[in-house]
């Protein structure tokens, strides 16, 4: 609050000065109300943050009670964020259910923190200040009509989500197979065996750990991106990825994907990309928060019609 408060002030912005929302017009206040103009006590955005080890797209926890708060204090914008990412909606859109790239306005990079405590440290808090004044100053100017409202593309939108359910996946990864390369000396041959295989070395270093996170995690997505393009183009040979909501157990879900990617490789092949490695095994822990990021990609990605992005498979 205290930053985008001197951010208002250093760039002129007329907008109410950010506050802690101290009413009681809903169970829990939102965390940053922003107002329309100084001395205004109409709301313009609502701000909803939580911890960085949530999912900024989490409907939940995150989208839901801000978009509620924001619809009761009749505000015409809300955002959520992690500290890591912002994500700006129009409260209107959202609520008339419009297609999610016509709900964002707009999306901003804050920082990689991890741990909210060290929030102070210049390598975050100084990329989450310069972020923060993006958002400010493109709220300020769409509200005062100095700027058109932004709408994201639908390619541009999904390659994001992408990036950042890799990056979301590789943090889990990391903790993972480093736990378990200390711990299970046949897991941590198998892991020196892989660099080999990939021409690196392997050095027991944080930088190493989170290179096998990050390819793990590549390698998952890219699987189950590639079957929905490929079910999209040939719906009568496969059947759209389909996973239990009560499914939790790390094995259990490698058996029903895998079903999925076998079928495609005995009817159609695609066995460069279906073919199974040492690095995909670590992919399926029975770890609950991995399960779910699986789970939540795939129920993502059956909003979008793939037989319109070629752009963003491609760059992906």
């Amino acid at each position: 609050m205290h930053w985008m408060r001197e951010i208002i002030d250093k760039k002129s912005l007329l907008l109410g000065p950010p506050d802690i929302e101290t009413t009681t017009m809903d169970r829990k206040s939102p965390d940053i109300v922003i107002y329309e103009r100084p001395g205004s006590q109409k709301a313009l955005c609502v701000i909803e943050l939580k911890l960085p080890y949530f999912d900024v797209f989490n409907e939940g926890e995150l989208k839901e009670p801000a978009r509620r708060k924001a619809t009761n204090r009749k505000a015409k914008y809300f955002a959520v964020s992690n500290f890591q990412k912002l994500i700006w909606y129009n409260t209107e859109r959202v609520n008339s259910s419009q297609p999610e790239e016509e709900q964002i306005h707009d999306k901003y990079i804050l920082s990689e923190i991890e741990d909210i405590n060290f929030i102070e440290e210049p390598k975050y808090k100084n990329n989450i200040i310069v972020g923060l004044e993006h958002f400010l100053t493109d709220l300020y100017e769409v509200y005062t009509g100095k700027k058109i409202e932004p709408k994201l593309a639908i390619d541009e939108l999904l390659i994001f989500r992408l990036h950042e359910k890799i990056d979301r996946l590789s943090s889990h990864y990391k903790k993972i197979i480093e736990d378990r390369a200390h711990k299970d000396p046949m897991f941590s041959f198998k892991l020196q065996k892989w660099f080999i295989e990939q021409n690196w070395s392997f050095s027991w270093q944080e930088e190493d750990f989170l290179k096998a996170a990050h390819q793990t995690a590549y390698l998952l997505i890219n699987k189950i991106l590639f079957y929905n393009l490929l079910q999209a183009k040939r719906p009568s040979q496969l059947d759209p990825l389909n996973i239990p909501d009560d499914l939790s157990k790390g094995g259990m879900l490698q058996y029903q994907l895998q079903s999925y990617f076998d079928y495609v490789l005995k009817k159609i092949d695609y066995e460069t990309i279906y073919s199974t490695d040492f690095i995909d095994q670590t992919a399926f822990p029975d770890n609950k928060e991995v399960v779910e990021e699986i789970k939540e990609l795939i129920r993502v990605l059956k909003r979008y019609d793939f037989s319109r992005l070629g752009y963003a498979i491609n760059h992906c």
